[in-house]
């Protein structure tokens, strides 16, 4: 065979083969300047875990300026363990903003430790380090890191995140975009507020104290956007009209002039809210609930707070509820209602205490065949009447409810009140231009009543007869569920228009300061007659008539006293109450008046938990219905889906854990060790079979093979 000779290639394919390898160099420039900026991302977990919210969304679309990101971050590499991943997460949420803001966000990531200078900066602007310790066998190291932001926006105004170490997007989120948030909020809203704070019993003979609803005002998440002045006038000043929003902390002991005061706010266009309870219960150290004194109108007063709000369309009575469905009162863990410290640990209530209950995101309406079947038989006329009466326990698709709904239930309320819409014969019976709607319901199974004086499950019980006591304690609302008719408490209402006034037709009343100048001007008119009655019998020839009083000796203010009644102008108005503008007897513009049936959820010392080393009540959510709620009254939807955003549990549960069941530790850890136990033979004994299997199969398929092979050559 002839060797083969290579021919050299043509200049023809020489160029085409360069061609090609310039045009795939510019294929992949193309590819990685595209990816560089655009980005194509599917997150396919089933709550949207690495998405960001249509809050960050709606924030950053809306930046009229540049929002730079000052990043003082230590090196990953130097990082301990436990920041490491947290780095990673805050890298990857910085890069998606980047990516979102499109040339409107800037991160500028700078390294503390390689200059002086950048540390200095970062103790100037309030930057914090994150001091970790390092253990060896023969020392102790603690070494220095930064991890911190500074957010400059518009050059003017800035934010500083002392220290950030999010184990989730979902928390690097809630952390950073809320601080979006205030950086780029020009004015903080301004507030009103009146509090009557709550008189607990002091212990060791100390005075009482009252507690009031400053925790959640001063809330950093709050205090940052939110500004809140107190509004509760000894004189009974009128709002000031830069106030829109005015929220009534518990109102109890409203004089007259106070009642007027918010008739006023709410002609000319105001928004109140009012927390409001109809009883006040202090909680005792041995879990005490007894009845302390409380009244809505001040004693003396000529007109009632509560007829006030029957004129605006609400019905506020003097009644509490109680809730006796198994899913409303029972307790997200042990402190949240009603718990009690036992040699077990905390224990919560077994069938939960129903004066402290969720309102439900359920339609009650599904279970009115249930609750219309007694002793297995159906009652079909009272099923159609559930069905018709009965309203999801959130009744509302506005934004303050939509973290709630996934939650399940609304914020825990304690020893809530009637409070409900006007109605008539006819039904709902609003005033002419109002419009209003309940927003929370308690479930069927809920028992109104007038507040008794001790609400103590227990009654002072010593431990070892605390499960009589209570089993008594629930004998009572069992026996009223049997006899009494199936209805659901509203909790919350919301109305909006033209209000009536309360005190069109009635005289205005007066300021503290007008009443003593009138008890003053009543004395010294009282005194001067009693001077000329004297002075008339010394010399009964000097006083004649009223007009010779300035001649008596002393008298050196006798020509101010006026004589008859005081001058009035057109409108009848006095000139000592002319201070006051002229009282507005109808709306000048459309208002706003939402009522909770309940201030408790809110109390500071409800928030703060400062009886949870006591079983509770500790209010877990009512912060973050305040601050949704803030943002539901002034308009504010940026946050709304941040609020909404709840990542789910993806931890495994080996065991269902019941709140209300109370299990011996000892008990609980050998069941769990059971489990274990089981899950593990499993996981060894499943896969050892299977191989052994596969094995066999194997082993019959070859002898089969086999078998046939020696039968076709004879054997």
């Amino acid at each position: 065979m002839l060797p083969t000779k290579k021919l050299p290639l043509s200049g023809g394919s020489a160029l085409a083969t360069l061609l090609h390898v310039l045009v795939l160099f510019v294929i992949f420039g193309q590819i990685v300047y595209l990816a560089s900026r655009y980005r194509l991302r599917f997150d396919t977990t089933s709550d949207s875990m690495y998405s960001l919210t249509e809050s960050t969304s709606q924030i950053i679309g809306g930046l009229d300026k540049r929002l730079v990101i000052e990043a003082y971050l230590s090196p990953k590499a130097d990082l301990p363990s436990q920041l490491r991943d947290t780095r990673t997460v805050l890298d990857n949420f910085l890069d998606e903003l980047v990516q979102m803001g499109k040339g409107k966000v800037v991160v500028q990531r700078y390294n503390p430790l390689d200059d002086k200078a950048i540390q200095q900066k970062c103790e100037r602007v309030g930057i914090k380090p994150i001091d970790a310790q390092s253990n060896t066998t023969s020392a102790l190291e603690v070494r220095r890191h930064w991890q911190g932001l500074r957010l400059v926006y518009g050059g003017d105004r800035q934010k500083i995140i002392e220290q950030i170490a999010p184990t989730a997007s979902t928390l690097a989120e809630a952390q950073i975009t809320p601080a979006i948030k205030d950086v780029i909020t020009r004015e903080k809203k301004k507030l009103g507020f009146m509090e009557w704070p709550s008189e607990v019993t002091a212990a060791g003979g100390q005075p009482p104290r009252g507690i009031g609803w400053n925790s959640v005002r001063v809330m950093d998440a709050i205090a940052r956007r939110y500004e809140f002045q107190n509004l509760k006038d000894a004189e009974g000043a009128l709002i000031p009209d830069e106030i829109g929003i005015l929220f009534l902390f518990r109102p109890k002991d409203l004089s007259d002039r106070e009642k007027f005061v918010l008739d006023q706010f709410v002609m000319r266009g105001g928004t109140m809210v009012v927390l409001a309870d109809v009883v006040d219960y202090s909680i005792g150290q041995k879990r005490t609930f007894s009845r302390t004194p409380m009244a809505l109108d001040e004693k003396g007063s000529e007109w009632s707070f509560r007829e006030q709000l029957l004129c605006y369309g609400i019905d506020l009575k003097d009644q509490i509820v109680a809730d006796l469905d198994n899913r409303a009162f029972s307790p997200l863990n042990a402190i949240e209602s009603y718990g009690f410290p036992t040699q077990l640990g905390m224990q919560s209530l077994r069938s939960g205490y129903p004066y402290f209950f969720h309102p439900q995101a359920f339609d009650w309406k599904q279970e009115a065949d249930r609750l219309a079947t007694r002793n297995g038989q159906k009652d079909v006329e009272a099923a159609a009447d559930f069905k018709a009466r009965f309203r999801p326990g959130i009744d509302s698709d506005e934004f303050l409810f939509q973290s709630f709904k996934k939650f399940g239930r609304a914020q825990c309320f304690y020893w809530p009140c009637w409070t409900d819409l006007r109605r008539g014969s006819a039904g709902i019976d609003l005033p002419a231009g109002v419009t209003g709607k309940v927003m929370l319901w308690s479930s069927p199974m809920a028992l109104v009543e007038v507040p008794p004086a001790n609400l103590d499950p227990f009654s002072g019980a010593d431990v070892k007869d605390r499960g009589q006591k209570y089993a008594d304690f629930i004998k009572k609302f069992d026996e009223r569920l049997r006899s009494e008719p199936r209805l659901q408490a509203p909790l919350m209402v919301d109305l909006a228009g033209n209000f009536p006034s309360f005190f069109a037709g009635k005289p205005r009343p007066k300021k503290p300061s007008e009443i003593k100048e009138e008890e003053a001007a009543k004395k010294q008119a009282i005194l001067r007659e009693e001077e000329m009655e004297k002075a008339a019998e010394a010399n009964p020839a000097l006083v004649k008539d009223a007009d010779k009083i300035a001649q008596l000796p002393d008298q050196k203010d006798a020509d101010k006293i006026t004589q008859g009644p005081p001058k009035q102008d057109a409108e009848g108005v006095t000139e000592a109450a002319q201070k006051d503008p002229l009282p507005m007897l109808a709306a000048k513009a459309p208002g706003r008046i939402v009522v909770i049936g309940d201030s408790d959820f809110l109390r500071d010392d409800f928030v703060r938990g400062e009886y949870q080393q006591i079983g509770g009540p500790a209010s877990l959510y009512g912060a973050l219905f305040f601050g949704v709620m803030l943002d539901w009254l002034s308009q504010d939807s940026d946050l709304m889906s941040l609020y909404a955003h709840q990542p789910i549990d993806r931890k495994l549960q080996l065991l269902a854990v019941d709140p209300g069941k109370i299990e011996d530790p000892r008990d609980s850890e050998k069941r769990l060790r059971s489990k274990t136990n089981v899950i593990t033979a499993i996981n060894v004994a499943i896969p050892c079979g299977l191989l052994c299997l596969l094995g066999a199969i194997v082993w019959l398929i070859r002898r089969a093979q086999k078998r046939a092979f020696l039968a076709a050559i004879g054997n």
